[in-house]
């Protein structure tokens, strides 16, 4: 009865460890997925950084035109008065 009782216990931490290998394989794809998902969220989020940045220059780019035109129309009105 000893030996049949081993045979079991070992048959049953055998099959324990076979699932624990299946276990730790399915984990392994799903933070191997889960590690593509963040490294795309983190690809695109740069994209998205670096396109807010480069929308933040061309709006201040924008202000220093809009002032300089401003600047130029008042010398433009000045001159025109002054020649007329």
């Amino acid at each position: 009865m000893d030996n049949e009782m081993k045979m079991m216990v070992n048959s049953i931490i055998d099959e324990m460890g076979r699932m624990e290998d299946r276990i730790n394989k399915r984990m392994d794809e799903r933070f191997d997925d889960m590690q593509k998902r963040f490294d795309k969220i983190n690809n695109e989020l740069e994209s998205l950084h670096h396109e807010v940045n480069a929308c933040k220059l061309e709006r201040d780019s924008i202000g220093l035109l809009i002032k300089k035109i401003d600047q130029l129309e008042k010398r433009i009105e000045e001159l025109e008065k002054k020649t007329a």
